[in-house]
Parts: C-alpha cells; structure tokens; sequence
C-alpha cells in the first residue's frame, strides 16, 4: 500500500470533525492562498427553495 493510501485510510477513519480539522490544516499548508475553490463559491446554487435553478 502506497502512502498516500495509507494516509487515505487513516484520515476515513477520523470522525467527521477530527477529519475536518485535518483538511483545514492540509488547506492552510499546502494549498495556494489565491485558489478559488469552486465548492464554497458555488453553495449558493444547491439551494432547494430557489426554483430558478431547481426547476422540477
């Protein structure tokens, strides 16, 4: 097994905020100041009242 595997496997073992505490800290050191992530800029657009862009 590769590192990165097992440090896959040991991060799925965290619980939900052990894990995001560790994703924090890897975006803070190892991630560019100037990336946009798409996932925070884009949440708006999962909005379930919005029937613009939920239409059914």
């Amino acid at each position: 097994m590769s590192i990165p595997d097992k440090i896959i496997k040991e991060i799925d073992m965290l619980s939900e905020q052990e894990r995001q505490k560790v994703l924090d800290k890897i975006k803070e050191k190892y991630m560019s100041k100037d990336v946009i992530l798409l996932s925070e800029n884009y949440a708006w657009w999962d909005n379930e009242e919005d029937n613009i862009y939920n239409e059914q």
